[in-house]
Formats: C-alpha cells, sequence, structure tokens
C-alpha cells in the first residue's frame, strides 16, 4: 500500500497517514507532547514513535510543513516554530524516513485553489469534507483542531507526488 504521510509540526500540530490510492484515512495523531512546569513540551520519543508506527502501514512518503516566520510574530514565537519543525526534521532524519518539506504558501495555494474562506476554518472545512468520518475534534474539546486538518491536507499534497518541493534525505 502507498501511504502518504503529512506532519503540521508544531505544538498543536499533528501527524496524519492516508492511503494514497484510496485516500482512505489511516491515522490522525497530535503532535505527541509532555507537560513539565505547565508548559507543554514536544514528546520526542512519542514522536519517534508515531512516525515508525505510520511508516508500518506500507510504502511511505512523509510530507513535512517548512517552518517559517510569520509577519508580526514575536521572537519566542518564531525560535518555537523553527525549533518544532528542528524536531520533526531531527526525528524523522534519525530513523532514516525518506520525507520531503513544502512551504505552507505552496500546499495551500494548491489544495485550496478556487475554494472560500480563510485560514485556519477554511483546512478544517476542506478536510472535513474529503475525509467526512475523520475525528478532528479531540476528546475533551469543543472545537476541530486545525493542527489535524493540516497534517491530513499536507497527506494529500503528499499523494500528488510531483509537487513537492524538495527533498529531506
Amino acid at each position: 500500500m502507498n501511504v502518504s504521510i503529512g506532519i503540521d509540526p508544531g505544538i498543536n500540530g499533528a501527524i496524519a497517514a492516508i492511503n494514497a490510492g484510496s485516500m482512505e484515512v489511516l491515522e490522525v495523531i497530535d503532535t505527541p507532547v509532555v507537560t513539565s512546569d505547565g508548559k507543554r513540551l514536544y514528546d520526542i520519543g512519542g514522536i519517534a514513535d508515531a512516525i515508525r508506527h505510520m511508516c508500518l502501514f506500507g510504502d511511505a512518503v512523509v510530507i513535512l510543513e517548512q517552518a517559517q516566520a510569520m509577519p508580526g510574530q514575536g521572537v519566542s514565537s518564531t525560535f518555537a516554530t523553527g525549533r518544532g519543525f528542528g524536531i520533526w526534521e531531527g526525528v524523522l532524519s534519525a530513523l532514516d524516513v525518506p520525507y520531503r518539506t513544502i512551504r505552507p504558501v505552496v500546499w495551500t495555494r494548491k489544495i485550496f485553489a478556487g475554494m472560500s474562506g480563510e485560514g485556519k476554518a477554511r483546512a478544517i472545512q476542506f478536510a472535513l469534507r474529503m475525509f467526512p468520518g475523520c475525528e478532528l475534534t479531540p476528546k475533551g474539546s469543543r472545537k476541530p483542531r486545525d493542527g489535524r486538518a493540516d497534517a491530513l491536507c499536507l497527506a494529500i499534497m503528499g499523494s500528488r507526488r510531483s509537487v513537492i518541493e524538495n527533498h529531506g534525505r
């Protein structure tokens, strides 16, 4: 089975695996985190476990959203964004899992072409339309999680292998 795995590398992100042929959702996992002194931190071992698990579904292509600073974003927020991307990239490399990166502006332009709406709400709307049975709202939450929607959209991009920008390894 050809599997496409999408990763939204943020602390509120997720990792999603789909069957690239049937476009069936195989699994969606929120970014593994641990809590220390009231702060949510990346669970690097949990990230490695999630990647290993999803790669067992079949021949996988992994798409990692490339981190970038946003206008008006503060220094510590920019650092946190880059740190999260680096953790995911480091774990993928350490596990020798081939991956590709794609800038947010590229994948959103391709996935949402001709679609109305803006921002995270558009990703949620698109993911719910593509995968009506997929649970975007985690237990204990009231709202769908945009990190899950973004990871699913990135997995869709992986199923379109010709549009990916660059290679990780």
